[in-house]
């Protein structure tokens, strides 16, 4: 497990870079001008969308294939995949809430900071928990006119959101809500987790 991690880990660094630029960019202009919820959204919209990258990268060197033949299981291979999107994840959610969190803290506004976890978590967590379980059944290839839609469809949400105005209030009114949002994408985010590792254990490769 900790080997097939260490490969994830390594090829994000190694082949997602454009990826990891485009998130500190969209960081630093979230920093500057956090007054638009997309450029906040924008950096856990491409978080989620690293782990079905290294996903491609594996169907195209046949990786999966090899795998299967290694003294791992499937469900330690699907288990990666979901642990290396929980460490990203997490990820950019800390260094998304560092960078508001001055920025907030510079406008004497920092109580809003506590708006952010029931916004992007759920982002973070229910895309890849929707989109995983497909890949897993179908493949990248098969699956990636799914993975476009959902893309497009938080990144619809993300605008939405973003032309809205949302009342602070850093009591029950907004962290109660956000952390049900919090508890109920960890909740879809788990079951994923096992639908995934039953559809490839079914799946021919």
């Amino acid at each position: 497990m900790i080997g097939l991690l260490r490969k994830d880990l390594y090829m994000t660094a190694s082949y997602c870079r454009s990826f990891l630029l485009i998130l500190a960019v969209f960081l630093g202009v979230g920093l500057v001008n956090g007054e638009s919820s997309f450029f906040v959204v924008y950096p856990m919209i491409i978080g989620m969308m690293l782990p079905v990258s290294i996903l491609s990268y594996d169907e195209r060197f046949k990786w999966h294939i090899a795998c299967d033949a290694l003294p791992v299981s499937r469900a330690q291979a699907v288990s990666s995949k979901y642990i290396l999107t929980l460490l990203l994840v997490g990820l950019v959610f800390v260094l998304t809430m560092l960078a508001q969190g001055i920025r907030l803290g510079r406008q004497g506004e920092l109580e809003q900071l506590w708006e952010l976890p029931g916004m992007l978590l759920p982002i973070g967590l229910v895309g890849p928990a929707l989109l995983l379980p497909v890949i897993f059944r179908l493949g990248v290839e098969k699956g990636r006119i799914f993975y476009y839609v959902l893309v497009g469809l938080v990144a619809a949400a993300a605008v939405i959101f973003s032309s809205g105005q949302t009342p602070v209030n850093p009591t029950a009114q907004v962290q109660l809500p956000g952390a049900a949002l919090v508890l109920g994408s960890l909740a879809i985010f788990a079951l994923s987790w096992g639908l995934s590792i039953v559809l490839y254990k079914r799946r021919e490769l």
